[in-house]
């Protein structure tokens, strides 16, 4: 019986074999893509590769889209349920998705999440004002320039111009990175980072790292640490994982909402060099009411921290 496995190895192992996994994983989604690419959009990427480099051809967006579709399934929402089997004799149990929580944690949930949405405006502020040292002059041009061509296809991605093509954003920017990426960092990395360091904060913060890093964006880095250290210890509260889930497609919902109704450009393109006392009054604010409902949670759930 393969099931469980891996149950009793020590954690250093499991997180070498689950890295496995994950890019088996990737690596077949990533052949499955190319073959999808090639036969609905009649694209030959593997001959000519330069035509995704063409961001002002409406196809070729369209297949990039659609290979960040695929590529988050395999990477992240395909192996934690890989990754659950081997290790653990219950999938459900593992990823802790057997229970759904109560409508009290889900209300306190969405008004934290929403509330944080200022702070984290805040903290990308504050990481737009490091500057590296003079030396390293080099890397942080690479940075910047990383960062304008990822805002660049954010832009692209984020663009809608109907009902059907905002619900497949929703989905695509909002939903499937809230499924695969809880189960993934929340659900896998979170659990063998508590049980190898016996402890449960070194298991949110180093996982919530490893969350802000895969994005490579470094100019967002400490708002996404943040948010997944939010995610991760109302995990570590309610000992559910359908919370951090759904807190995280609310937090990009509002994101994917917002450049619908207002412009994607006025959304990326914020100028985060110029925040003011109010604006800083409003994410300290919004920071006590996010700290207070997840205290209301934890008081219900008799799981102070």
């Amino acid at each position: 019986m393969i099931k469980g496995i891996f149950y009793k190895i020590p954690p250093s192992r499991k997180f070498f074999i689950a890295l496995f996994f994950i890019l088996t994983s990737f690596f077949v989604m990533y052949i499955i893509g190319i073959l999808f690419v090639q036969v609905g959009f009649k694209v030959n990427i593997i001959s000519n590769p330069e035509i995704l480099n063409d961001l002002n051809n409406k196809t070729s967006v369209n297949v990039l889209k659609f290979f960040q579709l695929i590529l988050s399934i395999g990477l992240f929402t395909i192996p934690p349920f890989i990754i659950g089997y081997f290790f653990y004799y219950s999938v459900s149990d593992f990823l802790r998705l057997k229970k759904m929580p109560i409508p009290y944690y889900i209300i306190l949930s969405i008004i934290a999440v929403i509330s944080f949405i200022p702070f984290t405006n805040f903290l990308s502020y504050m990481n737009n004002l490091i500057h590296l040292p003079t030396w390293l002059n080099k890397v942080e041009q690479w940075m910047q320039t990383s960062e304008n061509n990822a805002n660049k296809l954010t832009v692209l991605f984020l663009e809608a111009h109907s009902l059907p093509e905002l619900l497949y954003n929703i989905f695509l920017i909002a939903l499937v990175p809230s499924v695969g990426e809880e189960l993934l960092f929340r659900g896998v990395f979170q659990r063998i980072f508590t049980e190898w360091f016996k402890n449960y904060h070194l298991g949110i913060w180093i996982s919530a790292i490893l969350f802000s890093l895969i994005h490579f964006q470094f100019y967002g880095f400490l708002s996404r640490l943040f948010l997944g250290a939010s995610f991760g210890y109302l995990l570590e509260i309610t000992k559910n994982m359908w919370l951090p889930i759904l807190t995280h497609f609310v937090n990009n919902l509002v994101g994917v909402l917002i450049a619908y109704f207002i412009s994607p450009e006025k959304m990326i393109n914020t100028n985060f060099y110029n925040f003011s006392f109010i604006e800083f009054i409003y994410a300290i604010l919004g920071l006590l009411v996010g700290i207070a409902c997840f205290w209301l949670i934890a008081k219900k759930a008799k799981r102070i921290l």
